[in-house]
């Protein structure tokens, strides 16, 4: 439906008009209403002027167009103009003709505010903010300008050796963890500056007695401890709480090792580092376990599953031992296909798939000579 060609001869018409959509533009979520007062509409009040004309184009809007509902005032006096304290409530479904006629298109109060924020900062990012206009993270308690200066804040931290968490923490009221996942949207921000941030440490403890000679990823703490206490034998030990071993920069420069009592640290360093060690993992026989032992073997190509430890598991599934997947809170794991590990791919694999059962290692005690 077009704007009827009187709405351009009466400017004061289009300022009434005008008013609901800045209504509309703050995201109000209630009813949008104005009374008729010579505070509002004061055109009505000039009665120099055709006021009865003019309240007859209103009155258009509301019963041809639908713009508008009108609740007349009954308690206004005989001497009183009809329309004098009459109501306007806006009808939200005639927002987009409305919109359409003053060419006043929708806007994301939110994204405005972005906007907004991002304009006072800009010079403090390579590409202006466009990135985080187009990203606009969240944090709970955080306005978009609050966020947008905790990025800005960023940039003069970029100069010395922090990692990601420090800078987080310093930026984002103490919340260590809020860049965590955003290193690409940092690249886009600061560019090649981005790139002083320190990697975060990837800090892992090992038991490594004197002449080892392959070593042994354990899963879980208690497994691990287990074994420091009856070590198989000539192997080191390393626990990988969960997936954390299995991080990319796992054989980077940036692991840290913390030695149990009666290690060879040095030793073992220098073994860890020749790239020949025979390495073994053990962990709960599950999809995520066997998740775990492929991401490992990403880093670790000669890595393999541990057989000691999960032949006896392998055995409880086949006397039909072994947790469902949902008694354990597993249901969401996933099937992570062919690992590259023979064992694992040939042994381990069908019977999770056969049986849809899994065994946790903490079941197992494995007896060392």
């Amino acid at each position: 439906m077009t704007a009827p060609i009187w709405l351009q001869e009466e400017p004061w018409l289009q300022r009434w008009l005008e008013w609901f959509t800045h209504r509309l533009d703050t995201g109000r979520t209630q009813a949008i209403t104005r009374r008729v007062k010579k505070s509002t509409i004061p055109e009505l009040y000039q009665f120099g002027e055709d006021s009865a004309y003019r309240w007859q184009l209103l009155e258009r809007l509301a019963s041809e167009y639908g713009i508008f509902d009108i609740v007349y005032d009954k308690k206004i006096a005989r001497h009183q103009e009809r329309y004098e304290n009459a109501q306007f409530r806006f009808r939200p479904d005639s927002e987009d003709l409305l919109r359409e006629w003053l060419n006043r298109p929708r806007t994301d109060p939110v994204i405005e505010a972005w906007k907004l924020a991002i304009g006072q900062h800009a010079d403090c990012f390579a590409d202006q903010g466009v990135a985080l206009l187009n990203t606009r993270p969240c944090a709970e308690g955080l306005t978009p300008a609050e966020l947008v200066a905790g990025f800005a804040a960023i940039a003069d931290h970029l100069h010395r050796t922090l990692t990601l968490r420090e800078i987080s923490a310093r930026c984002f009221r103490g919340d260590s963890k809020f860049l965590d996942h955003r290193q690409d949207l940092l690249q886009k921000l600061f560019g090649e500056r981005a790139a002083n941030i320190q990697p975060r440490p990837l800090l892992l403890t090992a038991w490594a007695p004197a002449g080892f000679t392959q070593l042994l990823i354990v899963e879980n703490q208690d497994s691990f401890l287990r074994l420091v206490d009856n070590p198989p034998a000539r192997n080191a030990l390393l626990y990988s709480g969960g997936f954390r071993a299995s991080a990319d920069r796992l054989t980077s420069k940036h692991t840290r090792f913390a030695f149990l009592p009666g290690s060879d640290a040095n030793g073992f360093e220098q073994r860890w580092r020749s790239g020949a060690l025979p390495v073994f993992f053990w962990g709960d026989l599950d999809f995520s376990g066997m998740g775990i032992l492929r991401a490992l073997r990403s880093t670790l190509p000669q890595l393999a599953a541990w057989q000691p430890g999960y032949a006896p598991m392998v055995a409880i599934l086949e006397q039909g031992g072994g947790h469902a997947y949902q008694q354990a809170g597993k249901s969401g794991q996933i099937d992570p296909g062919a690992t590259g590990c023979t064992y694992a791919d040939t042994i381990l694999l069908p019977i999770l798939r056969a049986t849809n059962l899994g065994v946790d290692q903490e079941s197992i005690v494995i007896h060392t000579p």
